[in-house]
């Protein structure tokens, strides 16, 4: 008997790391960069506002995973960077894909995409950046 109480008081104790475990996503339309060699930081990409880690103060990221979509082809020299409110950006090498350069970081942070082409000059097409997508691992 005493052996399950202690297994009973285990589970109890880790219930709450279990219960604060989860995800949230948001999608935005893109912009167009209409120049080389300017930045544009896509509109912000935030918890949603009933998703149960605004109520979970301490809840922090496990890994982010990303996608945006472009009408027409990349064009040389895109950069894109995924940035939370903390000031913390990342790289990102591809149109898809999951970072953990984020972990540990406030599970409420907002995203930001931001997109910028090498160079001087207009684009020919315009880059119109469709939508973007992130999804936020959190424990």
């Amino acid at each position: 008997m005493k052996l399950s109480g202690v297994v009973l008081s285990l589970l109890f104790c880790a219930a709450p790391a279990i219960a604060a475990s989860g995800s949230w996503s948001d999608s935005q339309q893109g912009v167009t960069l209409q120049n080389r060699g300017v930045m544009r930081s896509a509109p912000a990409l935030n918890p949603p506002a009933g998703a149960p880690v605004r109520q979970t103060p301490s809840a922090s990221i496990e890994s982010v995973s990303w996608n945006y979509r472009l009408y027409g082809p990349q064009p040389a020299g895109l950069q894109v960077r995924l940035c939370n409110t903390n000031n913390r950006c990342a790289g990102l090498d591809s149109a898809s894909g999951q970072t953990r350069a984020f972990y540990g970081q406030p599970a409420q942070s907002a995203f930001q995409m931001i997109f910028f082409v090498e160079g001087k000059g207009r684009l020919n097409p315009p880059l119109r950046i469709v939508s973007q997508q992130v999804v936020v691992n959190y424990r």
